[in-house]
This record gives C-alpha cells, sequence and structure tokens, in this order.
C-alpha cells in the first residue's frame, strides 16, 4: 500500500461511528420526547378529568345547600382534625373504616360555599383546587346597559370604580359597550362604535345590536382587552396574549389564582382608595354577568368572593379575610350582626347585602385538575343555575 494511503481504514471506521453515534442519538432523543409526549398527554387527559371530578363534587354541595335552604355548620377545629385523620386512616384500611364510612366523615366535614375556598379534592396521585363563585353578587350587563344607553355616566362611574379605567379608555369602553349593545345605528359620544368601524377590520363582522349572549361578547368591543376584560393579574390561564413575566409565572408552574399572594405582592398592579386600602385591579368578567338579576352593584356578605369583597369602599385584604372566616363559622343574619366591628364599615355597608342562599341561584364554578408535580393542569369554567332538586349546566368552557 502506497504510504500516503496508509491509516485511511482508521479515518473511515471513524467516520462510520460518528454517523452511528448520531443516529443513536437522534433515535434516543425522538424516543424520549415521544415517551414525554405520550406522558404529558396522559397526566393532562388525568387532569381534565380532575377538573370534571371537582366540578361534579361541586354541584353536589350546591345540591346540598340549596335543599338546606342555605344551612351552614361547621365541626369544631379540633374534632375536624381527629376526624380527618380518622377518614384518612380509613381509606387505607388501617382503623377499621370502609370507604363509605371514610366518605361520610369528608363530606360532613367539607362543607363547601359559594365565595369560600379554593377548596381541594384529592384523587389518588392527581388533585383539584374549584372555587365558586356567586353570579348574583355581579350586574347584569344587559340591564345595566340598557340603564347606561340614556346615562353613559353611570357605566363610566362602574367601570372607573370596579375596573380601573380612566382617560380615553374609560371613554372608548363605556361608549362602545353601549353601541354594542343598543339597537340603533348612532354612534354613543365620541368613541362609539358601530357597523361601519367592526367591518373595517380583519376579520370583518357586525355590531351585536342586542343583548349579550355571553358575557364573554365583550370581547368583541371596540377598546375592550384581554387585560380589560380577564383583569391584569388574574385569570392567565384563559388569556392567550401573554407578558413575558406572565408567561414565565405560567411555566414556573405557580399558583395562578393565588389571592391572597397576590394583593400581598408590593409589585402588584394595584389602586390605592381614599382609605388607604389596595385595591384590586379586575376584569369585566368578575364585575358583570348575563345571568344575574341584579342592576347594580351589590354584594351579598354571605357569598361574596375574595375579589368582590375587594370592590368594597374600604375594604382591605386583613378584613376580606375575617369576613370569609368568620361567616365559615357561622352566616351573618343582619347587616348589623357582627359587621359593625370591621374596619370602614360605614364606608361599605351600603354596598352590601344580606342573606342566605337562595332555593334557585346562578354560579360559576372553575376547578382545575393538577398532575402529582403539579406541571400539567386542566381547567374547566361552567355556569350552572341550582335548584333544590336539580342542576342545569349553561355553559361549559374547557382551557389548559
Amino acid at each position: 500500500m502506497p504510504s500516503g494511503e496508509r491509516g485511511i481504514a482508521l479515518l473511515l471506521i471513524l467516520w462510520v461511528i460518528v454517523f452511528l453515534a448520531f443516529v443513536c442519538a437522534e433515535f434516543s432523543w425522538t424516543m424520549r420526547t415521544e415517551i414525554s409526549t405520550a406522558t404529558n398527554f396522559k397526566e393532562g387527559m388525568q387532569a381534565y378529568y380532575a377538573a370534571e371530578a371537582g366540578i361534579n363534587r361541586a354541584v353536589i354541595e350546591l345540591l346540598r345547600v340549596s335543599a338546606e335552604s342555605g344551612s351552614v355548620t361547621r365541626a369544631v377545629p379540633e374534632a375536624a382534625e381527629e376526624a380527618l385523620e380518622e377518614a384518612e386512616a380509613g381509606f387505607r384500611g388501617e382503623n377499621g373504616l370502609d370507604v363509605g364510612e371514610e366518605t361520610a366523615l369528608y363530606d360532613d366535614l367539607q362543607l363547601w360555599i359559594s365565595g369560600g375556598g379554593p377548596y381541594r379534592v384529592e384523587l389518588g396521585d392527581f388533585y383539584c383546587e374549584v372555587s365558586i363563585i356567586d353570579e348574583s353578587n355581579k350586574v347584569n350587563i344587559n340591564t345595566f346597559l340598557e340603564q347606561s344607553k340614556s346615562d353613559p355616566m353611570r357605566l363610566k362611574s362602574l367601570l372607573a370604580s370596579q375596573v380601573g379605567l380612566e382617560g380615553e379608555e374609560l371613554d372608548t369602553v363605556a361608549d362602545s359597550l353601549i353601541d354594542w349593545w343598543d339597537k340603533d345605528s348612532n354612534e354613543t359620544g365620541v368613541f362609539g362604535a358601530e357597523d361601519s368601524y367592526y367591518e373595517s377590520l380583519d376579520p370583518p363582522y357586525l355590531c351585536r345590536n342586542g343583548d349579550l349572549p355571553v358575557v364573554e361578547d365583550c370581547l368583541l368591543v371596540r377598546g375592550v382587552t384581554e387585560r380589560i376584560f380577564y383583569g391584569k393579574t388574574r385569570h392567565m390561564e384563559q388569556r392567550i396574549c401573554l407578558t413575558p413575566e406572565e408567561l414565565e409565572q405560567m411555566m414556573s408552574g405557580g399558583a395562578l389564582d393565588d389571592v391572597l399572594d397576590e394583593y400581598e405582592d408590593t409589585d402588584m398592579d394595584t389602586a390605592t382608595d381614599e382609605f388607604g386600602s389596595m385595591t384590586p385591579q379586575l376584569g369585566l368578567i368578575d364585575v358583570f354577568s348575563v345571568t344575574s338579576n341584579a342592576s347594580s352593584f351589590k354584594v351579598n356578605i354571605n357569598s361574596a368572593s375574595f375579589e368582590q369583597l375587594m370592590m368594597l369602599d374600604g375594604m382591605n385584604a386583613e378584613t376580606a379575610r375575617e369576613i370569609i372566616a368568620e361567616r365559615a363559622e357561622r352566616q351573618f343574619e343582619a347587616p348589623t350582626d357582627r359587621l359593625p366591628q370591621y374596619v370602614n364599615y360605614e364606608a361599605w355597608k351600603d354596598m352590601i347585602r344580606v342573606q342566605r342562599p337562595n332555593a334557585q341561584n346562578n354560579y360559576t364554578v372553575l376547578a382545575r385538575g393538577f398532575s402529582p408535580d403539579g406541571r400539567i393542569s386542566r381547567s374547566i369554567r361552567c355556569s350552572l343555575l341550582v335548584s333544590t332538586s336539580k342542576c342545569i349546566i349553561s355553559d361549559w368552557r374547557v382551557g389548559g
């Protein structure tokens, strides 16, 4: 063999080894990706059914409360803790209790009421968090827009105080909402919008010019962004456009709806009212509803959520938490029942009502199922009409 060709076989072998290593690495990466995809799909489906189980549990609890005409009882903390330990032991077969007895103990101790929670349901390695919102604490958007047609300042005042809009943004959203609802083709104010504006969009569509069938219809209105509709800090999982900071928070697996942490975060985008209290910058979905019978903002102190309580003039986070804890022990019977002891009572007493759950009421239930490590989750948001004997699901939305 000529001296210039000596060692060529070694080079060929080395190239073959490199090629085979590349093929093996590619095959290994592909298989790992497929396994990860299959695992994520499986856990995603399990998380969805965990959320669906949370919805069913909420339906059972709301039916029970409705059948009992809003009666709320609760075991004393020491007895509850001991009974829960016995129930868990019974479920594992360590204390002689069968599953039926464990379930009965659990149901007696975990009483779900609107405005409480989020309630946690353990489903093997998976779990679900459920929040129940009383729609009667919101304002009926169709009725309110009808009233605001003759008095636009009524709508602007509500949007300014509860949603935090101001300036041209406030005028655009308020005028456009009225034009979206009313049946004429005359633009309201300076910033209103009728068919001519919506037909110029890509893709074009027509103005509603009638009652809104769902509150999400507001997302089609001129000036209404996802931030305005969902709020500045909450419901990130329902939105399409996220800021880099919000996306990073979602990817980190943090609790998106950790309300208490949000209000205690000094960097949170909030406003301060005349009492020096932090007020949340909520969205139209927190204020308006299509199923509520209310034409003005007045919350039921026995079912208002933390966010709804924080919308009251002079309310602060500590007082809102104290009210929720107090009514869990025993619901309020009248505006003067234990409420005057709280801070700034004189400022928010005219913005509340005190009543037990009606025999028939509308609720929104948000359930989110999680994988064991919390990385994968699926959410379901549904609207319920609950009476003493049945529950009607009027809306069902699945999210990631």
